[in-house]
């Protein structure tokens, strides 16, 4: 006869197997619940969302500054700075703390970031090639002025190339049987006003850059703040935002810029900010989209059953998880912005005396059959001397093709799910 189940024993088999239970649970969520952490990050949290809204804040309120008082210096410490200067600086300090503290916090997936950059030749060509252009496009300011005016030496040919000496008033070079020979002083040419052809190209990279930058700084933060309130509270505050998007959709930034042109005059500060505060529109939809299914993942709910602030829920799990989402619509919406302010330059609608990619294309094909060359008497079309809109047209493209390869490979390259 056996004996009877000691109940005790049972009991403390039970109590044993729910705390192994219970112990297992928190250490899954400790997994990926990243609050025992906030020492290490300090005061990181607090002072980085404090910071780069201060300094969205001075840039927003400079443009407004700028398009009311119709100037286009600041005084900033007793110097006169120039709007667009001041403008960029503020969007590359935004784009830098925001990194710097994401490289300090997250040192591991930095480092596996890089090393997937490295392993995908084709990418890291494209990093590469994108690095220059920002590099030489933000401080080629700084290393030459733009070239003066020179009509003596006007559609010089490049380098490595020649033209006919009737569409040149002085050859700067050699003339070889009626061909003016290109010399290395001029290595991509000159444009129809003697200037240096490459010199130009690369300080309308300058302006491009600069409006394209600020501008994506602005659409990208609100499309992101709006985006993560809507998906994440839902309810009524999401209807009111997504009606709030629907409208703002229904105003093309682009012609909208043109109209107030007509109230504001023709200004840079101006076309970033319609850009930037009224195109962000898509990026709060696909943003609000990969928060509603995040929501519904296990270690998202995992925190919010633990009793986890919202704010803790989205700066550890919804914020990263969405960086590549957001890094892909903001270099669409880069490329967008470039396009655009090439185009307006084109159309000179932007200020007269800035030098832009659009603009120099612009008097490169301005110059048709029957307009005189600057010693008169003869006519040409560009396609004689197709190096003027050449370099600047393919500064651009070459821009747009490298933001746009990246921005489609970045989201699986940071994504902290892959």
């Amino acid at each position: 006869m056996s004996p009877p189940p000691d109940t005790n024993t049972d009991a403390q088999a039970e109590t044993t197997l729910e705390q192994q239970a219970s112990s297992s649970h928190d250490r899954q969520f400790e997994a990926v619940s990243f609050d025992t952490k906030r020492t290490a990050t300090g005061l990181s949290w607090i002072v980085v969302p404090t910071l780069i809204t201060a300094v969205l804040s001075v840039l927003i309120v400079s443009a407004i500054y700028s398009v009311w008082t119709e100037s286009d210096t600041l005084p900033i410490a007793g110097f006169e700075v120039e709007i667009l200067n001041w403008l960029y600086g503020l969007a590359l300090l935004f784009v830098t703390i925001l990194v710097t503290k994401r490289v300090i916090t997250s040192p591991e997936r930095t480092a596996k970031f890089l090393g997937r950059i490295r392993r995908q030749k084709t990418v890291l060509v494209a990093a590469v090639t994108a690095l220059f252009l920002f590099l030489i496009g933000s401080i080629v300011p700084f290393l030459t002025n733009e070239p003066l005016l020179d009509p003596l030496i006007s559609l010089q040919p490049p380098g490595w190339s020649s033209v006919s000496e009737v569409f040149v008033p002085t050859c700067h070079g050699t003339v070889v049987d009626g061909q003016c020979q290109g010399t290395a002083s001029y290595p991509l040419g000159t444009n129809a006003l003697g200037q240096d052809v490459l010199a130009m190209g690369w300080l309308g990279l300058n302006t491009t850059l600069q409006v394209a930058m600020t501008a994506s700084t602005i659409a990208a933060t609100f499309g992101v703040v709006v985006g993560v309130s809507a998906g994440y509270l839902g309810g009524r505050v999401d209807e009111m935002l997504m009606r709030y998007v629907d409208i703002q959709r229904a105003l093309p930034a682009f012609f909208l810029y043109i109209l107030l042109v007509l109230r504001f005059g023709r200004s840079y500060p101006l076309m970033i900010l319609v850009f930037g505060l009224l195109s962000w529109g898509g990026i709060a939809r696909v943003v609000r989209s990969e928060v509603i299914q995040l929501k519904t993942t296990s270690f998202v709910q995992a925190a919010q059953l633990s009793g986890a602030e919202a704010k803790t829920i989205i700066r550890r799990h919804i914020l990263p998880a969405v960086t590549g989402t957001v890094l892909t619509t903001v270099a669409v919406l880069f490329a967008k912005f470039a396009v655009y302010e090439a185009a307006l330059a084109f159309l000179w609608l932007t200020e007269i005396d800035a030098v832009s990619l659009g603009s120099e294309i612009a008097t490169a094909v301005g110059r048709q059959a029957g307009d005189n060359t600057v010693a008169g008497g003869s006519t040409f079309d560009w396609w004689s001397v197709p190096w003027v809109v050449y370099v600047p047209a393919g500064i651009l493209c070459t821009l747009l093709l490298v933001v746009s390869f990246l921005g489609d490979r970045v989201q699986e390259m940071v994504d902290p799910r892959t």
